[in-house]
């Protein structure tokens, strides 16, 4: 709205335009404080200590795209292999998971459904100390496993290794310092943060890529998982965090060294060397061939389950598209 008045009686109108301006601004005030609403809390556990795996997510929260969403986001740490059960009891919204260790709580009849893919292609591997003398994954038959227990993962090695496994139950986090102290000759670790770590610290390895044995293990890892009977409760909500999350996680494909920077300064016990030069590594696994993020190829996904089942590694086969969706994901 435009004014047009006399230099004469300016000051009155001025004095009149004030007052009602000052008295609309009130008013608009008013409103907006009626119709604006808290933000709603968000519960992110991760699966471990964090790491690049994560950036996506604390550059969300750290640029506000959570809270343009209308979200209070809360990343916690949760103790050992809790993170589906946080979920699937809706202690929290989302989880950090992976595609093998989702299959014991499909068999379970839990409540939990892969929601994103993290990452598009598999980093993991097995990781030994290079004076060991590994060429091939199969030069660690008969040498010391460190298991994390988990009857998917130990048949995947089992099938690239052969069996029979000598294991070694334990969890490191540390992957480097645990194969120098001799506590195991090898260890399946992500080379993004694990076989990035050992040359920083001038260790020299020898990484073995599961997809390169079998493609079947370019599984999906990680992802994050959500409670499937929240996602039907309230869609919308899923759909409005998990473009926060897309938001980051494109941030953080395009930006590697400022999201880097971001991750250490909301985990500042990261090394920062390593955060840069991981997150270099797996920014460029971020998205897929289209530029796009957390989109699943269930093809690929059914592809490992498949394996799963003719493995025997469940109760009875999982069927097509087991525990999977792509249905929150933003366009």
């Amino acid at each position: 709205m435009k004014f047009k008045f006399r230099p004469l009686v300016g000051v009155t109108l001025v004095a009149l335009m004030s007052a009602g301006l000052f008295a609309c601004q009130k008013q608009e005030n008013a409103q907006a404080s009626q119709t604006e609403q808290p933000l709603q809390e968000l519960i992110i556990a991760l699966d471990w200590v964090p790491n690049t795996n994560h950036t996506g997510l604390y550059v969300a929260l750290d640029q506000g795209y959570f809270a343009k969403q209308g979200f209070d986001a809360k990343i916690v740490q949760p103790s050992e292999d809790s993170t589906s059960t946080l979920v699937a009891n809706q202690r929290a919204d989302f989880g950090v998971y992976f595609q093998p260790n989702i299959v014991k709580r499909l068999n379970k009849g839990e409540p939990i459904t892969a929601v994103a893919a993290i990452a598009q292609h598999n980093s993991a591997g097995l990781m030994s100390l290079a004076s060991l003398g590994a060429t091939s994954p199969k030069d660690l038959h008969g040498k010391r496993y460190s298991t994390w227990e988990d009857p998917v993962d130990d048949a995947t090695v089992a099938e690239i290794v052969g069996e029979p496994l000598v294991k070694i139950p334990g969890e490191s986090t540390d992957a480097t310092t645990a194969l120098r102290m001799d506590q195991f000759d090898y260890i399946m670790a992500y080379y993004g943060w694990d076989g990035i770590h050992a040359k920083i610290k001038g260790v020299e390895t020898n990484f073995f890529y599961l997809k390169d044995a079998n493609p079947v293990f370019d599984y999906y890892s990680p992802i994050l998982i959500a409670n499937t009977d929240a996602l039907k409760a309230n869609p919308e909500k899923y759909k409005k965090a998990l473009a926060a999350i897309k938001e980051g996680y494109l941030y953080a494909a395009k930006n590697p060294e400022a999201s880097a920077e971001i991750l250490v300064k909301h985990a500042p016990e990261i090394n920062p060397e390593l955060a840069k030069q991981s997150q270099a590594y797996l920014s460029t696994l971020y998205l897929d061939d289209k530029g796009d993020w957390g989109r699943f190829d269930y093809a690929r996904w059914d592809r490992f389950f498949g394996w799963v089942n003719d493995k025997g590694l469940t109760d009875k086969p999982l069927p097509p598209q087991a525990g999977v969706t792509n249905d929150y994901l933003p366009n």
